[in-house]
């Protein structure tokens, strides 16, 4: 019998399946996080336990029918939408299909919507609709970013709960514990660096280190191009398309630090270059960075509201508002 799940997950895995919300058969959940916690790691073991057939408590055995064909992706009562932000109302109509047609070789049917939007209302009808019938009996499963979103007809209808942040400390100490490479290749502030700039998610600070620190280093050690008079000098800094998304969170989060640099007990997003950040801190006023600061919200909003659109153009179009805005 097993379990593999992220530490920071097991309490409240335990807690779902305890609750003793699978006694019934039609129902909606929702898993809520602020930050990637790799909540698709917790769903995925909470559907294992819920197919085996000889499962333990909370543990499943991952060898029966069940658990070897959610393992190869291959179960008829399973279906998931896994990030896709832009899933059609066709698409979630099928679901009526795939129910008339599934095999009772399990008591459940499932569907997961991962890193779901709630924006279209045609689709969180039919999901409504789909809850509220008993015909479907089905456990439909949401994880999402921010619940205060999702429609109240379907909150109300839905058992709710959070992934809280694990604290910076203990992050840091897995982090040391479960990855040598990092433990041998980066001091402790470097690993710091890379928690708080990745909004505390362990998951995406070791892809940091893995794969971005040495980028990031280039990024800041560069950073004094913002001021170049020469705009193809200061592109230069944002010159990679595939990688301008990190461009601009860094960015952002050097403003909020040279803004935070001369008031006391603040932590430092940056705090593995706090003297670049001092030597920028004359270099661009506070009335300068405020303006940069909304300009960058303002697009993220933009950003996530217009899913159709030329990213690139999105981006490309801040980068110079910030270039004219720092040169006025």
């Amino acid at each position: 019998m097993i379990i593999n799940l992220y530490p920071w997950l097991k309490n409240l895995y335990k807690d779902i399946i305890f609750s003793n919300i699978f006694k019934r058969k039609n129902f909606g959940l929702i898993i809520n996080y602020s930050t990637n916690l790799n909540a698709d790691n917790l769903i995925i073991n909470l559907i294992k336990w819920l197919f085996c057939d000889y499962k333990i408590n909370h543990y499943f055995c991952n060898k029966c029918l069940n658990c070897n064909l959610l393992n190869n992706n291959n179960h008829p009562n399973y279906f998931d939408f896994k990030n896709n932000n832009n899933i059609s109302l066709d698409k979630v109509k099928d679901l009526n299909n795939i129910f008339l047609n599934s095999l009772y070789i399990s008591k459940y049917k499932v569907i997961y919507f991962s890193n779901f939007n709630f924006n279209n209302k045609f689709i969180n009808n039919f999901l409504l609709k789909i809850i509220e019938d008993s015909f479907y009996d089905v456990i439909i499963i949401f994880s999402c970013l921010n619940y205060i979103k999702i429609p109240n007809t379907i909150l109300s209808r839905c058992y709710k709960y959070i992934i809280y942040l694990p604290n910076e400390t203990y992050i840091l100490n897995w982090i040391l514990n479960n990855y040598k490479y990092i433990k041998l290749n980066f001091n402790k502030l470097t690993i710091l660096a890379s928690i708080r700039i990745n909004d505390f998610s362990p998951v995406l600070s070791i892809f940091f280190l893995k794969k971005l620190w040495l980028l990031r280093k280039i990024f800041i050690n560069n950073f004094n191009l913002i001021f170049s008079k020469n705009i193809n000098k200061y592109f230069k800094l944002f010159y990679n398309n595939n990688l301008l998304k990190y461009y601009i969170k860094w960015f952002l989060y050097i403003l909020l630090d040279i803004l935070r640099f001369n008031r006391l007990n603040y932590i430092y997003y940056n705090i593995d270059y706090i003297s670049i950040i001092k030597n920028f801190n004359n270099l661009i006023s506070v009335d300068k960075i405020f303006l940069i600061i909304d300009k960058i919200f303002i697009f993220l909003c933009d950003l996530k509201n217009n899913l159709n659109l030329n990213k690139d153009i999105f981006y490309y179009n801040l980068i110079y508002n910030i270039y004219y805005l720092i040169n006025s």
